[in-house]
Order: structure tokens, then C-alpha cells, then sequence
């Protein structure tokens, strides 16, 4: 589906899930895919994400790698007492990162 603000139809990004030793509940897949959905509003070039759960000791890990069309990919991580917890620490990283490279973008094209 393409975006038409029109008919309200919001394109799908396609988003990857994967669970490194641990198992993950519906709830944070959800979670996980709600978030990928809303990225593409920091940064419109945003083409695909991937997100990679694991557990180290007692800590979960959440890390996401967005593809960008002609652009880097961008990493971001976070860790918590549980993935919800995770995710929220990773959702701020990577919309802080999102917003400051489309930031630097406007800045260089309009100086």
C-alpha cells in the first residue's frame, strides 16, 4: 500500500523479529512492530526494520537496524528488566537518532 492521506492507507514497513536464546510474548511483538511502523514518521527513507531480542545474565536486550534508502543503516539498542522495558529504552535512542540525522539533512541542504 502506498501512503495517500486521502484514504488514510499508511504503507507497511516490512519488519523482521528475531529471538536470540529467550522466547518473546505476542505482547512485545506487537510492541515491536508498532514501533516500526511509526519510524518512518522521523525519517521517510526508513525501507525496512529489524529487531533482534536476547537475554544477557539477568538483562533483556532489544537491538533494531533500520534500512534507509541511500542512507547508512541505523542501529540502536536497549536493555531492561524485561523487553517491554527494552523496547522503550530502544524507541528513545532510535528516535533521537532519526530526528538528529533529518535535522542535519535540512541544515546542509538549505546553508
Amino acid at each position: 500500500m502506498n501512503f495517500n492521506p486521502t484514504e488514510g492507507e499508511v504503507n507497511v514497513i516490512p519488519t523482521r523479529i528475531t529471538a536470540q536464546g529467550c522466547e518473546i510474548s505476542s505482547m512485545v511483538r506487537t510492541q515491536a512492530e508498532e514501533l516500526a511502523q511509526r519510524w518512518p514518521r522521523f525519517d521517510p527513507a526508513v525501507m525496512e526494520v529489524s529487531f533482534v531480542f536476547g537475554m544477557e545474565g539477568r538483562e533483556h536486550t532489544s537491538e533494531a537496524i533500520v534500512s534507509r534508502r541511500r542512507r547508512q543503516a541505523v542501529v540502536a539498542s536497549g536493555q531492561g528488566p524485561d523487553f517491554r522495558v527494552a523496547l522503550d529504552e530502544l524507541d528513545g535512542h532510535m528516535t533521537r537518532i532519526l530526528r538528529k540525522d533529518r535535522q542535519k539533512r535540512r541544515a546542509f541542504r538549505n546553508s
